[in-house]
């Protein structure tokens, strides 16, 4: 049962001030833990040649598209969001893309999706055949209904749905709003890469989705003191067309400057910030990245696992999927990064251990990233596999665009 927002709000703070102080995190103790994560986002960022590719995967589609539907009005168009657009994705990341055909304020229907999505996958078919793509996935049922398909050349995993205008708008969003504070992006991304290698950034598997993630880091920008980010609802003001938003961010620009916490500091807070609350998703409690503060809220009648208010429609939870057994798995993930990190800051882990244990196994150096990269391009800006000529071909007369 929700409690009233004054309760919960009370609690909250409380909580969260004993999870402060049961840690005592010393700001002097965690220039080691900065640098450590500031190899792991060199390290997993995507490079140059990655960002091509992406970028050409999305022209080639919409070559795709032309052949499906001809070059007429009623040929749709590929355009990506998602991770990509928001610049926050890392070498591993899928590609998220979305057939438009016109305008956003016209409804689409269902079934139309479906049919539009059989039309590409048929397509994908006759390409899987020649050795072109693979590991073709249709997922109809799902919410959003997709077609899952992985370049054999580049091996990226594209993810193709239609009509996708609002993950299109959160993404141009988030993007915008980056640009108030470069620790935003950089926390977002780690930790997604964090949630990923625990296992628990999986919608279909009932954690957190990526929104989730980037909701919360944003929350939690915005609710130190003195805060790094402002309410998303200062933001929207003249409304959520993205050139509007961007005229107000520009007005931010420097909101975050009373602010001088290090990256190191936030992720930990960040992390004793949900550990301090887990008991209170079940209260009603919400984190609301619209008002920038936490709030009261029930969704059909009942409290969220974990309540995670969408930023531009307020009546969905955006960690809708969080399962009841899910978040036990997300929570212990939470306290076994906490307990990690202090005894690394007590000098009773090193950092590599520490790093396996908040960002996997697999970790590629600066330098070997480097080589790699080099190795692979030195004749070309995309990695080819010998037979996708059918890329290579398509490719061939393109206009090479840097990222």
């Amino acid at each position: 049962m929700a409690l009233p927002r004054k309760v919960l709000l009370k609690k909250v703070s409380k909580l969260e001030a004993k999870e402060l102080e049961k840690y005592k995190i010393d700001p002097l103790c965690l220039p080691d833990f900065d640098k450590l994560l500031d190899d792991v986002y060199i390290a997993r960022r995507p490079t140059p040649t990655e960002c091509f590719n992406r970028r050409d995967l999305i022209r080639i589609f919409n070559a795709i598209a032309k052949e499906i539907y001809g070059d007429s009005s009623e040929c749709p168009t590929v355009v990506g969001f998602g991770s990509f657009v928001m610049d926050m994705y890392s070498t591993g990341s899928d590609l998220d893309l979305s057939i438009n055909f016109g305008n956003p304020s016209v409804q689409f229907p269902r079934e139309k999706k479906i049919q539009t999505l059989r039309k590409f996958a048929k397509k994908f078919y006759s390409l899987q055949r020649k050795g072109h793509v693979t590991s073709i996935q249709t997922i109809m049922s799902a919410r959003v209904p997709i077609v899952k398909v992985i370049d054999y050349g580049t091996r990226i995993e594209c993810d193709l749905s239609v009509e996708n205008w609002d993950g299109i708008l959160k993404s141009q969003l988030v993007h915008v709003i980056s640009a108030i504070d470069d620790r935003f992006q950089k926390l977002s991304f780690l930790m997604k890469s964090w949630a990923k290698a625990n296992g628990i950034n999986s919608s279909k598997d009932r954690t957190l989705n990526s929104l989730s993630i980037i909701s919360l880091v944003a929350f939690h920008l915005q609710t130190r003191q003195p805060p790094i980010l402002p309410p998303f609802s200062v933001l929207f003001k003249d409304g959520t067309d993205p050139a509007n938003v961007r005229k107000n961010v520009d007005s931010f620009l420097n909101y975050e400057k009373a602010n001088e916490e290090s990256l190191a500091l936030l992720f930990v807070t960040l992390l004793i910030k949900l550990a301090s609350v887990e008991k209170l998703w079940q209260k009603g409690l919400c984190a609301s990245v619209y008002e920038g503060s936490w709030t009261s809220k029930t969704w059909d009648s009942r409290c969220g696992s974990i309540s995670v208010e969408d930023f531009t429609e307020r009546s969905e939870n955006v960690s809708r999927a969080v399962g009841v057994e899910e978040v036990k798995k997300i929570y212990d993930c939470i306290h076994r990064s906490i307990i990690g990190l202090l005894f690394f800051l007590d000098g009773k882990m090193p950092a590599p251990e520490l790093k396996e244990l908040l960002f996997g196994s697999v970790y590629v150096s600066t330098q070997e990233s480097t080589d790699k990269n080099e190795a692979t391009t030195s004749n070309s800006p995309t990695v080819h596999h010998p037979d996708q000529t059918k890329k290579m071909r398509l490719t061939q007369n393109s206009e090479k665009k840097t990222c």
